[in-house]
C-alpha cells in the first residue's frame, strides 16, 4: 500500500490527530496539516505541534470557514499544488486522505491534484442530514453536481455514521463502484475516560454538591445543542425531586451562555446550577467520574443534526448513563434502554422522566453505565477505529 498521505483540518485537533497513535508504525503516514487553525470565529487557535514519530508538514489554510465562497474552501491549502507531487515521488505513496466534506470546493480541489499525481484520493464525511432537507432550488442542484463529482473522484470514502453512508449511496454516480466504510474520524481514549472512584469526590466537593447528585452536559453552548430545553425541563425535576441534593452543571462557552445564565436566573433554577468554563479534554475524565448522569439534549437546527457525540461517548466510557435526544445519528452512539435513555427532541417533560428514572434507580444507572462502557470500548476506542481506517485504506 505504501504511506499514505493525510491531509484535512480536523487532524490539526489533537485530540482527532491522537488515533494514528493506535495504527502501526508512524512513519507510514504523512501529514499535511494547517499550520494555524481557527475556530468558534477566531476565538480558538490551534498552532501545528510537530507530531513525534510522524512525518508532519505545515501549510498556510485559505480559509476557516464561515458563509458563502469561505465556507466552500473550508481547510483549503493551495499549496498543497506544489507539495503533493514531491511527497508522492518522495515517499511512494498511493493514496491522498482528504478528511474533508464531499460538497466543499477544497475536496474537489484535492480531487483533481490526487488523480494528477496518480494517487488514490479517500474522503470523508459526517454529514448525516440529505440534501434536500437542507437547501433548495439551484443551490440543491449545484451542491449535488459538487457531490457527485467528487465522489466520481475518489477511490473510497469515511462515513461517520450509518446515515451518511446511505446519503453517499444515494448521490454516488450510477455503476461506479465507490468503497465504504462507516467509522469515525477518531475515537475515544478508553484508557483516559474509565471509571475511577477515586477522583469522584475532587469535583462534587469542589462545586458544593457533596453526597448529591450531579447532572452534567459539556460542549459547545449554541442552540442546537437544546440547553433552553434542558432548562425546562430541569425546573420541572426540581418540583419532583424533593427527596435528594443535586445540582446541573454545564460546562463549555459559546454565543447562549449569557442567555443561558439569565434563564437560569428568571427560573430561579441558579442555587441549583453552576456554569463552568471550557475545560481541556484532560481535565474530563476527573469531572465525568464525579457524574451520576450525563445529559445531552441535542436538538435539529438549521438543517444540522448531531453527526455522532463525543462527549456522550466519553460519558459512556467513563460508565456514566446518558440521557440525550432522538435526533441525527445520536442512536449509534447511545443505545436506548441500554446505555442511556433517548427522548424526543423539544421535550422538557419527557427529559425530565428521563433524568429523574435514572436519579432514582442506582441499580439501573450502574447497568447502563456497565452496558456504555462495554459498548464504546468495542465500536469505538482509538484502538478499534484505528485499525477499522487502516483495514478500510488497505483495500483501496
Amino acid at each position: 500500500m505504501g504511506k499514505i498521505i493525510i491531509t484535512g483540518y480536523p487532524y490539526a485537533y489533537p485530540y482527532y490527530f491522537r488515533v494514528f497513535g493506535y495504527a502501526g508504525n508512524k512513519k507510514d503516514f504523512i501529514f499535511i496539516l494547517p499550520k494555524l487553525w481557527k475556530a468558534k470565529a477566531g476565538k480558538v487557535k490551534i498552532n501545528l505541534e510537530a507530531q513525534e514519530g510522524f512525518n508532519t508538514y505545515g501549510l498556510s489554510a485559505v480559509s476557516y470557514g464561515g458563509r458563502g465562497w469561505r465556507g466552500l474552501f473550508k481547510g483549503w491549502l493551495p499549496s498543497l499544488i506544489f507539495l503533493l507531487p514531491y511527497l508522492k515521488l518522495k515517499y511512494k505513496s498511493q493514496i491522498l486522505y482528504s478528511c474533508s466534506e464531499p460538497n466543499l470546493l477544497t475536496t474537489l480541489f484535492n480531487g483533481i491534484l490526487a488523480r494528477l499525481c496518480g494517487l488514490k484520493h479517500v474522503l470523508f464525511t459526517w454529514q448525516n442530514v440529505p440534501p434536500e432537507q437542507r437547501m433548495r432550488g439551484i443551490k440543491l442542484k449545484l451542491s449535488n453536481a459538487l457531490v457527485r463529482w467528487n465522489l466520481r473522484l475518489a477511490a473510497g470514502i469515511i462515513c461517520g455514521n450509518r446515515r451518511a453512508e446511505g446519503i453517499v449511496r444515494k448521490l454516488q454516480p450510477k455503476n461506479y463502484n465507490l468503497k465504504t466504510i462507516v467509522c469515525p474520524l477518531s475515537g475515544i481514549d478508553t484508557e483516559k475516560f474509565r471509571p475511577s472512584p477515586l477522583t469522584a469526590n475532587h469535583w462534587k466537593d469542589k462545586l458544593g454538591i457533596g453526597n448529591g447528585k450531579m447532572i452534567l452536559f459539556y460542549g459547545a453552548l449554541e442552540k442546537r445543542k437544546g440547553l433552553d430545553v434542558l432548562l425546562r425541563a430541569f425546573r420541572i425535576l426540581n418540583q419532583k425531586l424533593t427527596t435528594m441534593s443535586y445540582k446541573l452543571v454545564l460546562v463549555g462557552t459559546g454565543p447562549e451562555k449569557e442567555n443561558l445564565k439569565l434563564q437560569t436566573t428568571n427560573r430561579k433554577l441558579q442555587t441549583n446550577t453552576v456554569f463552568l468554563d471550557w475545560m481541556p479534554n484532560n481535565e474530563l475524565p476527573a469531572l465525568l467520574n464525579a457524574a451520576d448522569v450525563f445529559v445531552y439534549p441535542s436538538v435539529p437546527f438549521g438543517g444540522w443534526e448531531e453527526q455522532f457525540g463525543y462527549a456522550m461517548a466519553e460519558a459512556s466510557a467513563s460508565e456514566v448513563p446518558v440521557v440525550a435526544t432522538k435526533t441525527g445519528s445520536i442512536e449509534e452512539v447511545v443505545l436506548d434502554g441500554q446505555s442511556g435513555v433517548l427522548v424526543e427532541p423539544n421535550d422538557s417533560e419527557q427529559l425530565a422522566e428521563a433524568l429523574l428514572k435514572i436519579l432514582q434507580d442506582p441499580i439501573l444507572s450502574k447497568q447502563m453505565g456497565e452496558a456504555g462502557r462495554r459498548y464504546v470500548v468495542v465500536n469505538f476506542g482509538h484502538q478499534v477505529v484505528a485499525e477499522k481506517i487502516m483495514r478500510f485504506l488497505e483495500t483501496i
